[in-house]
């Protein structure tokens, strides 16, 4: 949207890609960027195996120490983007921002430093201040440099405040999605199951496997609803840490169906088929408002969300789902139980659930005022 706008883009991103744990395609991703029109700027980083890990920091502060360096012998930029996390690289972006005289706007998309802090052993947590100092101080330059601070929701878009910003130019602009790019890879792919049987309702988890997301409870909500109904198939997308747990638990039970990690048009192609979708968030990773919620809107699902605060509230006021208490399995069989127990209301939200998407989350839309920002930071005095 910006290279439509009449901007110069430049994209600076890793060699790594955190998703796969593998080596990023670089000239796939250049062939592409190449034909958008859009820069593309590669740093060599060190890959890492898990998500919080020694490694994982090491390899983002590389990031940031390269992308300086680097950056700081190119074309001056008008205005700069920094993505936080990673926290390093966007205090890096308000030192060349202030070098550059450029504009910066810092996009918070996750709160690294609460997150980390929980998982820190309860012995030593009380010195969690010395632990995550480099971070802090990561932030809280990002932020005094920022001219904006963009949060993909109302949480994020408050980080400033705990880092002793306390004026300054806040704007709330969820991930949403690119709806027509998910509404071509659903009719280019092919559903991974067999055809639908007629009555039957398809019930779709997205995501990982990990401590993160309150799959276990899912998985035993999912296993004592199976039991007792033959109309319902669970299907799970997806890998991660606690997958032998989740089909340990689920293991005999009818209408449970294991997909790993399928390719995005097939998965997209499946999940179009799908009557609800599974949002199993832990409240305590802060992870307030995500990506799945946007593709199960798309894909025209009831949501079935453990998510409390924005994104719950954003669901009652659609009118596409319910929401349940995180960790309680009597309470996730409550809501699942209500939202099957009427064909026609269900049939209802869901296609709340799609209108919602093309009224509110296609980004197409929702980031024009993001654009709209940049310009009136680019044609400010620096």
């Amino acid at each position: 949207m910006l290279r439509d706008a009449g901007y110069a883009v430049t994209w600076w991103t890793a060699s790594f890609s955190h998703r796969f744990k593998r080596p990023v395609e670089q000239s796939a991703i250049l062939e592409a960027c190449q034909r958008e029109n859009i820069g593309v700027q590669f740093i060599e980083v060190p890959a890492y195996t898990r998500n919080v890990s020694y490694c994982r920091i090491r390899s983002h502060r590389v990031y940031a120490k390269r992308f300086q360096e680097q950056a700081s012998i190119a074309e001056a930029p008008d205005v700069i983007i920094a993505s936080n996390p990673p926290l390093e690289s966007a205090a890096a972006c308000g030192t060349l921002a202030k070098s550059f005289g450029a504009k910066l706007v810092v996009d918070v998309q996750d709160i690294w430093v609460d997150n980390f802090r929980r998982m820190l052993p309860g012995v030593v947590r009380w010195i969690w201040p010395l632990a995550l100092r480099p971070w802090i101080q990561a932030n809280r330059q990002a932020f005094a440099a920022a001219d904006v601070v963009i949060g993909v929701a109302g949480g994020y878009a408050d980080e400033p405040r705990k880092y002793g910003r306390r004026a300054y130019h806040r704007e709330v602009i969820p991930l949403g999605i690119d709806l027509a790019s998910f509404d071509e890879a659903a009719s280019k792919g092919r559903c991974l199951l067999q055809e639908k049987p007629a009555g039957e309702i398809w019930v779709s988890y997205s995501g990982s496997f990990s401590h993160a997301y309150d799959v276990l409870t899912m998985a035993r909500a999912a296993a004592r609803v199976a039991r007792k109904r033959s109309d319902i198939r669970f299907i799970f997308s997806g890998r991660g840490e606690l997958e032998p747990e989740v089909r340990r638990i689920v293991n005999g039970v009818p209408g449970v169906t294991f997909l790993g990690f399928a390719p995005f048009e097939d998965w997209a192609a499946t999940v179009t088929q799908c009557d609800i979708g599974w949002n199993a968030i832990r409240p305590e990773t802060l992870i307030l408002f995500p990506n799945k919620v946007f593709y199960y809107w798309a894909a025209g699902l009831a949501v079935l969300n453990s998510l409390p605060g924005e994104c719950a509230d954003w669901i009652a006021r659609t009118e596409s789902g319910l929401s349940y208490s995180a960790g309680d399995v009597d309470d996730a069989c409550r809501a699942l139980n209500e939202l099957v127990a009427d064909r026609n209301r269900l049939a209802a939200r869901k296609q709340s659930a799609r209108e919602s998407a093309i009224e509110q989350w296609d980004r197409k839309n929702l980031y024009r005022p993001y654009v709209d920002l940049v310009t009136q930071l680019a044609g400010a005095e620096a």
